[in-house]
């Protein structure tokens, strides 16, 4: 008589809150200058000047910067670079898959904590060394997307300076210091988690064409001038129901609520201006049933502090 096969029922992945600094235990470049990031959560596997792949992929968060200056620098052009979560961090941890934009633990992986000196938990800390509050970053990054920053260039850790490093030409040899780019200043009007901030209007959007399985709404055609009055309720739901969909778009499953709130203000503000960035806010984010009313336009709906399909 045959055995019946043990089936090991699906384990459920759990967020990993690696916006604490209570987590961390003991290939590109951005220059010097003023920037709006973008971040996604990846593995990465460094390569040469001349395209040969060195040493294995890593587990960390690569950033986009869009220079605030220079146009030539802002969407395809825009800066990258990757900042590691450790060697080890891909055996305890993955990227979420669906969002690219959080952590995930792996089942049965060897550790619970990531190390305090990689050039992501640097970075990280240079962005709570210039002002980012407590609590606004938790498991999702998107919270951090389109903060306006001055990058500054620091020495790396001297306990680094014998490391051998996948990332360099001569990778497993013997280097000297070198620097890493970090947040010196959070400008005042590049905050997201304050409505304020965003991405320069070079940078090109990720086009999803389907939300939860389904075609996404066909979003209201845009006034033709970036500032348009804010009179008319019915200009209000144009502009919060596009720059939503905008937003969304790079969600398709769902988000929290927080960064879609702020993300939608600041597109809002960037496409139509102040006054009606403050309207969409007086109609739609003071209160669930505001809230509701607009993501119900967009199929979604606020459960608590996320948003999902509804």
């Amino acid at each position: 008589m045959p055995v019946a096969k043990k089936v090991t029922p699906p384990v459920e992945v759990a967020g990993i809150n690696f916006g604490d600094l209570n987590m961390y235990a003991a290939g590109g470049g951005i220059p010097p200058g003023q920037y709006a990031l973008e971040h996604t959560v990846q593995m990465f596997q460094a390569e040469n000047k001349a395209g040969q792949k060195l040493g294995e992929s890593r587990l960390g968060v690569m950033v986009k910067a869009h220079s605030l200056s220079d146009s030539s620098h802002q969407g395809d052009g825009a800066y990258t670079a990757f900042y590691s979560l450790g060697t080890n961090a891909h055996k305890s941890f993955a990227p979420n898959p669906d969002t690219g934009k959080s952590l995930v633990a792996i089942p049965g992986g060897s550790g619970s904590t990531l190390p305090d000196s990689t050039n992501w938990s640097l970075l990280l800390k240079s962005y709570y060394d210039s002002g980012l509050p407590a609590g606004v970053f938790s498991n999702d990054i998107s919270v951090l997307d389109g903060t306006h920053v001055v990058i500054a260039h620091v020495p790396e850790p001297e306990e680094r300076k014998s490391f051998g490093s996948a990332t360099m030409e001569n990778a497993g040899t013997e280097r000297k210091n070198r620097t890493i780019s970090v947040v010196s200043e959070i400008l005042d009007d590049g905050k997201p988690w304050e409505g304020t901030g965003g991405i320069p209007t070079g940078a090109t959007a990720v086009p999803v064409t389907k939300v939860n399985g389904a075609v996404k709404p066909t979003p209201i055609s845009k006034p033709g001038t970036k500032a348009t009055p804010a009179s008319d309720e019915a200009d209000v739901l144009s502009a919060a129901v596009n720059s939503g969909s905008e937003v969304l778009e790079k969600n398709p499953k769902g988000m929290a609520w927080l960064p879609f709130r702020t993300g939608t203000f600041s597109a809002v503000k960037k496409t139509y201006g102040d006054d009606m960035a403050q309207a969409v806010q007086d109609a739609y984010f003071t209160n669930d049933d505001g809230a509701n009313s607009l993501l119900n336009q967009l199929g979604y709906e606020k459960a608590g502090a996320m948003v999902k399909p509804s």
